[in-house]
């Protein structure tokens, strides 16, 4: 096409895999932010996400461009990351009250599986055709498959949105005796309250009581070395017994941004 040819519209066969990668891209970029503002250094995963970031933004461009390597990228990658994201998406999936990782998970999983589809459909046609000559005749079908997407897309968003809702209150009426308490929404970074209260005091010789009453695991862990290093799903509690004074700050291993710190008098 020359430009000084109409331009041609992009069937869906182009734009939808386009569109699913960039999405893809965006939130990779927004998590891999994330983790980059907090201290401690990034957790090992962000390090895998980044050449499935490259990878997606190298097919996007080829699928826009028509190449078959960039549809057999797409799918490649795609597959892959679906069958890693697969491994952490039950937990993330079963916790809705963390409604930020829960819309990641919930939208990123049906979209790359679309993504995938479209790019089996565009592929096809590039290898027959070599390019597409105008709108081709599946879009009616392929329209269909969209509207399916996205409509499985939002009605798992306010079935989490509701069931988040529902098991905010079920925990927080839960009658779990505690300390500190890892309040709900602590697993995001935007939720402003993780320990509470934050900062704790107990005589030598006292035991403090953790309680998890978020929906997501979390770890009560001793920074600096290993004095108490806990792993807590949701509903479970944690007692540690202090036998020295001084100051223990502890934090989240799964989620860094949450801290707090227990203070130990001597009398």
């Amino acid at each position: 096409m020359t430009f000084g040819e109409p331009r041609a519209r992009r069937p869906l066969e182009v734009l939808v895999p386009f569109l699913g990668l960039l999405y893809t891209v965006l939130i990779f970029v927004v998590v891999i932010i994330q983790f980059a503002t907090q201290p401690g250094g990034l957790p090992p995963f962000i390090f895998i996400l980044l050449p499935f970031l490259a990878l997606f933004l190298g097919a996007a461009f080829g699928i826009w461009k028509r190449s078959r390597i960039g549809y057999i990228v797409s799918i490649a990658v795609s597959v892959l990351f679906i069958l890693f994201q697969g491994a952490f998406a039950v937990e993330a999936l079963s916790n809705p009250s963390a409604f930020i990782t829960f819309f990641e998970t919930a939208t990123i999983l049906p979209v790359l599986i679309i993504t995938v589809v479209y790019s089996i459909l565009g592929l096809r046609m590039v290898w027959r055709k070599g390019a597409f000559p105008g709108i081709p005749r599946t879009m009616a079908r392929s329209s269909v498959i969209v509207l399916f997407g996205v409509g499985f897309i939002l009605g798992g968003l306010v079935i989490g949105a509701l069931a988040g809702a529902t098991e905010a209150r079920l925990l927080a009426n839960s009658g779990t005796s505690a300390d500190v308490l890892i309040v709900q929404g602590a697993g995001n970074q935007g939720n402003g309250q993780f320990y509470v209260p934050a900062n704790f005091t107990v005589k030598v010789g006292q035991s403090v009581t953790w309680a998890n009453k978020d929906g997501m695991t979390h770890t009560v862990t001793k920074t600096p070395g290993t004095l108490f290093d806990q792993t807590l799903a949701s509903g479970d509690t944690f007692k540690f017994t202090f036998t020295q004074a001084g100051t223990y700050q502890y934090y989240c291993t799964i989620h860094p941004w949450m801290k707090g710190t227990i203070v130990v008098t001597s009398g």
